[in-house]
């Protein structure tokens, strides 16, 4: 049987420039550029149903022709958008990126939505019977007060919640937050930032990882890029390193959804932590390998 999720997030429309050489800021830099459907929360969601979960999207999302877009290309990929909260302006950002030559991001900008739109797409929600679900997503760039109602209702129905790591401003404020959380999971930058220390090497990595999950999810993965990522299980009491293969990469935008999609998919399914980080591995290099943000096929664990 099929599992049901819960994904709380924000929907962004990604303006991508790409330059076909090392980009200089004083400088017109040639190159490509495309606009896609994009927001972490958004690209989790279509990740989800693709990977093979039903996936059901809480969001708020402008009622023009764009937004309608965003909704067309979450129901091709059989996302349950009955939960998008449809308002007439600034319901979904804007986020404008420039990429360099090798496919990494460089710098961007990122209009954000009224988020009292998505508050209210949220309670919504919550006043539906929640037991459906076997796990609740949260991207946690959200009001601390919503993360706040989120987890304690979650924590009080005993439905696991995986946080979403995107901007964490709010978050750093109340960092205690992160111990309502089954698993969290973040970069090597956002760990830096949630421990105000520098990360330099692995074994810094793991130790870090660890420091997280005492303060926040027992359960806590901090992605190294191309080095792989370092967990700590306080369930298990264990720690450790997994690499990854090297690969070209095309475009590293949405890398960390794709992997945070398909370790989380796994996890919910009950597999062993190893084998859910080499989907979410996998799932990762298929999304860097290509242009789009999200998955758009599934993942075949043999191949």
């Amino acid at each position: 049987m099929m599992s049901k999720v819960l994904i709380i997030g924000k929907v962004f429309v990604d303006i991508k420039g790409s330059s076909f050489a090392p980009p200089h800021k004083d400088a017109k830099n040639v190159g490509n550029v495309i606009f896609s459907n994009g927001g972490t929360g958004r690209n989790v969601a279509q990740n989800m149903a693709v990977l093979g979960t039903e996936a059901t999207f809480v969001t708020s999302i402008t009622d023009d022709a764009t937004g309608r877009g965003v909704i067309t290309e979450l129901e091709k990929h059989n996302v349950d958008t009955s939960s998008v909260h449809l308002v007439d302006e600034n319901g979904m950002g804007m986020w404008l990126a420039v990429l360099d030559n090798d496919g990494d991001l460089v710098t961007s900008i990122s209009h954000q939505p009224d988020e009292r739109h998505l508050i209210d797409a949220v309670y919504l929600q919550f006043e539906k019977d929640l037991s459906e679900y076997d796990a609740i997503i949260m991207d946690l760039d959200m009001p601390l007060e919503i993360i706040d109602d989120v987890t304690s209702i979650s924590n009080k129905k005993q439905i696991p919640i995986y946080g979403l790591a995107a901007h964490l401003s709010e978050i750093q404020k109340n960092i205690k937050l992160l111990s309502r959380l089954t698993s969290f999971i973040c970069n090597k930058e956002e760990a830096e930032i949630l421990l105000h220390r520098t990360i330099s090497n692995q074994e810094e990595a793991i130790t870090a990882a660890k420091d997280l999950a005492k303060l926040g999810a027992p359960l806590t993965i901090v992605t190294l890029s191309e080095q792989g990522c370092v967990y700590a299980d306080l369930n298990n009491d264990e720690v450790g390193h997994i690499p990854t293969e090297c690969i070209t990469v095309i475009d590293s935008t949405g890398a960390g959804d794709a992997f945070f999609s398909g370790t989380v998919s796994q996890l919910i399914e009950g597999k062993n932590l190893k084998e859910a980080i080499n989907i979410g591995m996998k799932s990762a290099k298929r999304v860097i390998s290509c242009v789009d943000n999200a998955l758009n096929e599934p993942i075949f664990v043999n191949k």
